[in-house]
C-alpha cells in the first residue's frame, strides 16, 4: 500500500528562473533536498523575462505566474532581490509591487481550489506571509511562514501586519537566534523555531580548488575574498579599509569582492581614495553562478563577511550563507560580530570574530591569518567539519519536515 504524501505549497518571491539559475538556490535547496517519496512539494515563484511558467526542477513542481506585461519589463525579478529592484525602478517598481501580490495570491489560489494541499509554507514573511495566511483561513490549511532575515529586519511599518500573520500562521521558522528574537520582538506569542539554511557540501569542496585562479593575481598571491551584494548591510566597506592596513604587512596580499549592487560605484570610490589600485590590489568581479563560486571560494585564503547593522533601517545579516560556503570549501572565515553570523562562528576554533565597523581589529585579524600557516590550518580544518556535520542540506530540509509532521 502506498503512503500518502504530506502535500506543501510553497510559497516565495524569489527563486531559480530557470533549471541552472543561480538566484535564490537556497529555497531550491529546501525542499529538494526533502524525502519525495514523503512530500510533495509545488512552489509558486514570479518568473523572469524568459522563465517557463511551469516546470520541473529536483523533482518538485515549479508554477510561475507574471506579474507585468509584456514580460521583458518584469523588474523585480533581475537577480538584485526584490525590495532592492522596487526601490530602483520607481514607478513601475511600485506599481509591480502591487501586481506581484495580486498575480501570486490568485495561482495560488487556483491550485489551491484545484488541488488537495496539508500545508501553505511562505518563505518571506511580507508578502508571501499574509498571502498563506489569508490562503489558509479560506481552506483551513496549516500555514508554516519561515523568515529570512531583511523581511523581519526591515519594513518597521508594516510590523502590525507581521504581528497579524504571526497570530494567526501555525508556526514561523527563523535561520538564526538574531532573526527568532526579531520575531519575537513584533509578536512575543509568536510559535517560532530555529531552522538554520543548509549548504550544499557536495558543490563547495575543498577539491575545487584551482591553483592557475589564484596565480591569475601575481605570483603566490594571498586572496582575501568578499562575496555578497554590493549594498550598504553588507559592510564592504570595512574590508576594503582594513585590506588597505593589511598591506603594509602583507604586501602580496589581493583583495577579491564577488557581488554586484547599489554601492558599486561608492566601494570604487573608497578604494581609489586608499591609493588602492583596481586590477592589481583590489578586484570587483561581479557575479558569478554555482558553475565558478565553489572553484573561487575554495582557491581563495580567507573569506572575510564584514556585514553591518543598520539601526535606522533594521537591516543586519540573517544567517550568514557565505561564511557557510567558505568553510565547506576549507578556507578560514572571519566575521563580523553582527546578525546571524554569531551563531555559526565562534570566534576561536572554527572562525574569527571582529566587532562591527572595526577596520583596525579586522586588518589585524587579517595578518594573524594570512602569516600564521597553523592557525590557518586549524581554522580550515576545524571549519570544514563543523560546517559537514552541521549544515548540510539533507539535516537542513529534514529539520523542516519533522516541523511538518509535528504541526499535521
Amino acid at each position: 500500500m502506498s503512503m500518502q504524501k504530506t502535500r506543501v505549497l510553497v510559497l516565495t518571491s524569489s527563486f531559480p528562473r530557470y533549471k541552472n539559475d543561480w538566484w535564490q538556490r537556497t529555497i531550491l535547496s529546501i525542499y529538494s533536498n526533502m524525502d519525495l517519496k514523503k512530500y510533495s512539494i509545488t512552489v509558486v515563484a514570479p518568473s523572469g523575462p524568459d522563465s517557463l511558467l511551469s516546470e520541473k526542477i529536483g523533482g518538485i513542481n515549479v508554477i510561475r505566474f507574471n506579474y507585468f506585461y509584456p514580460r521583458s519589463l518584469q523588474v523585480l525579478t533581475s537577480g538584485e532581490g526584490i525590495l532592492y529592484s522596487s526601490k530602483k525602478n520607481r514607478i513601475l517598481g511600485k506599481i509591480e509591487m502591487f501586481t506581484f501580490i495580486i498575480a501570486e495570491f490568485f495561482t495560488a489560489l487556483k491550485l489551491l481550489i484545484k488541488e488537495d494541499f496539508d500545508i501553505i509554507h511562505a518563505n518571506w514573511i511580507i508578502p508571501q506571509g499574509f498571502i498563506a495566511t489569508i490562503l489558509g483561513f479560506i481552506f483551513q490549511k496549516k500555514v508554516v511562514v519561515t523568515v529570512h532575515g531583511t523581511d523581519v529586519f526591515a519594513l518597521k511599518k508594516l510590523n502590525f501586519i507581521k504581528a497579524f500573520i504571526l497570530k494567526y500562521c501555525d508556526l514561523c521558522t527563523a535561520n538564526s537566534s538574531v532573526t527568532r528574537d526579531a520575531v519575537k520582538e513584533i509578536y512575543p506569542e509568536a510559535k517560532v523555531e530555529i531552522a538554520y539554511m543548509g549548504v550544499d557540501i557536495r558543490l563547495f569542496n575543498p577539491l575545487k580548488r584551482n591553483k592557475s585562479w589564484a596565480e591569475g593575481f601575481g605570483n603566490n598571491p594571498k586572496i582575501i575574498l568578499g562575496v555578497g551584494r554590493l549594498i550598504k548591510w553588507k559592510g564592504f566597506e570595512y574590508l576594503i579599509k582594513a585590506y588597505a592596513q593589511v598591506l603594509r604587512s602583507v604586501p602580496g596580499a589581493k583583495l577579491v569582492l564577488i557581488g554586484k549592487g547599489p554601492e558599486e560605484d561608492a566601494l570604487k570610490k573608497l578604494a581609489r581614495k586608499l591609493d588602492l589600485k583596481e586590477n592589481e590590489g583590489i578586484f570587483f568581479m561581479g557575479t558569478f553562478g554555482p558553475d565558478k563560486l565553489p572553484m573561487i571560494y575554495a582557491s581563495s585564503d580567507l573569506v572575510v563577511s564584514p556585514s553591518i547593522s543598520i539601526a535606522k533601517t533594521g537591516e543586519k545579516e540573517g544567517q550568514g550563507n557565505v561564511v557557510l560556503e567558505a568553510r565547506a570549501s576549507g578556507v578560514p572565515v572571519i566575521a563580523s560580530k553582527s546578525g546571524g553570523l554569531i551563531d555559526t562562528v565562534d570566534g576561536e576554533t572554527n572562525g574569527l570574530l571582529f566587532e562591527e565597523r572595526d577596520d583596525k581589529d579586522l586588518a589585524k585579524k587579517i595578518v594573524s591569518v594570512l602569516s600564521d600557516e597553523t592557525l590557518r590550518k586549524n581554522l580550515s580544518k576545524n571549519g570544514l567539519t563543523y560546517v559537514r556535520e552541521n549544515f548540510s542540506w539533507g539535516k537542513a530540509s529534514s529539520r523542516f519536515c519533522k516541523l511538518y509532521d509535528e504541526i499535521l
